[in-house]
């Protein structure tokens, strides 16, 4: 099936006004990719910006069965604040954008919707796999623009994304379930309860010391200023962090329980002579497993396997293998710091 996949990034050092006409950059039929430089992304962006809106409609149960009578209105409506968000970094400035298109292994198998001129379904095609393997072109693109211009330039990445084409010309809008790099927004006043726990968990990272220095990397990780390879460095660092500091807390307490099972002497030496061969040598896996037995809510060993996951993302990293920013499981580390770091917290106060 055909695709088209759109990356736009501001390009700071280049001056180009809305009204103005677009710049052609490259422009490649046999290969699929044109390259332009941009004053007005909404322009470009109309069938992404209503792939965005539907996505936050789904989010908010907007998208029912019958569908309701106004609800192109409040498709409308949706665009219209998507490009209102993004209008505070695109537009008035020069943007290039890479469209790439081409074909790509896709099925609608599931639920599928046919909506006006636009069919909308679940996991039609692997969203992630097909940003990974263009990534390099886009990369390509911001390089040739860099170098060629003889500027100093710098990019600031706005929004990348894909849809499909059918044999019949029908755009069809493919959402997927898994959690990713990107969040979509619904947003709602705070809720008495809420206040409470934000109240609550701000009391806990003042009274928590060195902590709350942690938490200041996490910080940086949900600041939407930040790119995701960032954001994915600096959440993964706070954890590393976070992991290293309590080890020694519930290793302890563990230890201790440990030698409640049994009052014989042999256990407590056996126990001592462990803890004086690993002394050092506990890998920062090994460090998750045993605070995970006081931390992770009841999730077991699928904690571990998840954690032991997302590792191998950060070694390849650290090895120096590529790993497209789309292939990042920053949200992921996100929601472990947060349950972590809270845990503990709490756990302590």
């Amino acid at each position: 099936m055909r695709f088209i996949f759109l990356s736009a990034h501001k390009v700071l050092g280049v001056t180009l006004k809305p009204g103005d006409p677009d710049v052609p950059l490259y422009e490649s039929p046999d290969e699929g990719l044109f390259v332009f430089m941009t004053g007005d992304l909404s322009n470009h962006y109309q069938l992404l910006d209503r792939q965005t809106a539907l996505a936050v409609m789904l989010l908010s149960g907007k998208v029912k069965q019958p569908l309701p009578d106004d609800f192109q209105n409040q498709l409308l409506h949706e665009i219209g604040a998507v490009q209102k968000q993004r209008s505070g970094t695109s537009e008035g400035a020069a943007n290039v954008v890479v469209q790439i298109r081409g074909d790509v292994e896709a099925a609608i198998t599931g639920l599928r919707r046919d909506i006006a001129d636009f069919i909308l379904c679940f996991d039609a095609f692997d969203k992630k796999a097909l940003a990974s393997r263009l990534q390099p072109t886009v990369m390509s693109a911001l390089a040739g623009l860099s170098i060629g211009g003889r500027g100093d330039y710098d990019f600031e990445a706005i929004s990348s994304g894909s849809y499909l084409i059918n044999d019949d010309g029908k755009v069809i809008h493919s959402f997927t379930a898994e959690v990713g790099s990107v969040r979509a927004y619904v947003s709602a006043p705070l809720r008495d309860d809420q206040i409470a726990r934000v109240r609550e968990s701000i009391g806990l990272l003042k009274r928590s010391g060195e902590l709350a220095r942690v938490a200041g990397l996490y910080a940086q990780s949900i600041n939407r200023a930040t790119d995701n390879f960032r954001a994915f460095v600096s959440a993964w660092s706070a954890l590393e962090i976070l992991i290293g500091k309590i080890f020694p807390i519930y290793h302890r307490e563990l230890v201790s329980q440990l030698e409640e099972v049994s009052a014989a002497p042999g256990l407590k030496a056996y126990l001592t002579q462990v803890a004086n061969v690993m002394k050092g040598k506990h890998t920062l896996t090994d460090r998750f497993a045993v605070i995970s037995v006081f931390l992770d809510e009841g999730q077991g060993d699928a904690e571990i396997e998840n954690f032991k996951r997302i590792k191998k993302v950060r070694d390849r990293l650290s090895h120096g293998e590529d790993v497209s920013d789309e292939a990042l499981p920053t949200i992921e580390v996100q929601k472990l710091f947060e349950k972590y770091l809270s845990n503990h917290a709490r756990r302590s106060a």
